[in-house]
């Protein structure tokens, strides 16, 4: 009964992070946990084939774009802003730098995965589980590590031919 509860409880406010920021979300609950979109949620969009994951957590104050066919592991983190360490008093002041991430097509990301504010994460790119995403990933690059760095490149012509027959998950 508590799981039901619990259940209901992550629909309603998914619906209402959906009133907030106009678009669908596809939400799928592995293990505990919710999702979390913090800040100025009409700045988050999400492409309507594209979903999340438990533990997510997702801060919108310099807007986040998720395009189409995103998928993702348990306890992704998206942060699109910081605190102004230049500002008026030390270490921080209540300003923020507000740099937006955006997160083209058919990108996979494990679980564990943290992007920082302001990258841009290319069509096809695959983030490996644990990766600290901190500068741009170019598109179809497999990436890992912190701070995460390329491993390889997905085969592109093998990727382009699957996209050519909408061979989509």
């Amino acid at each position: 009964m508590a799981s039901a509860v619990k259940t209901l409880t992550i629909l309603a406010k998914i619906k209402r992070y959906e009133q907030q920021c106009g678009c669908k979300i596809n939400f799928v609950a592995q293990g505990e946990g919710g999702l979390t979109l913090d800040g100025d949620l009409s700045l988050f969009k999400i492409a309507a084939h594209s979903h999340l994951k438990s533990n997510s957590y997702i801060e919108c104050l310099g807007g986040v774009e998720i395009g189409d066919y995103f998928h993702t592991g348990r306890d992704l983190t998206i942060l699109s802003s910081n605190h102004n360490y230049n500002g008026q008093a030390i270490p921080y002041d209540a300003t923020y730098v507000k740099k937006p991430v955006t997160i083209e097509d058919f990108v996979w990301c494990g679980s564990g995965v943290k992007i920082l504010p302001g990258v841009t994460i290319g069509e096809g790119a695959i983030i490996a589980m644990g990766a600290v995403v901190t500068k741009d990933v170019p598109p179809l690059a497999i990436v890992g590590g912190n701070p995460a760095k390329i491993i390889k490149y997905r085969d592109e012509q093998a990727f382009n031919g699957l996209k050519q027959q909408k061979k989509f998950y």
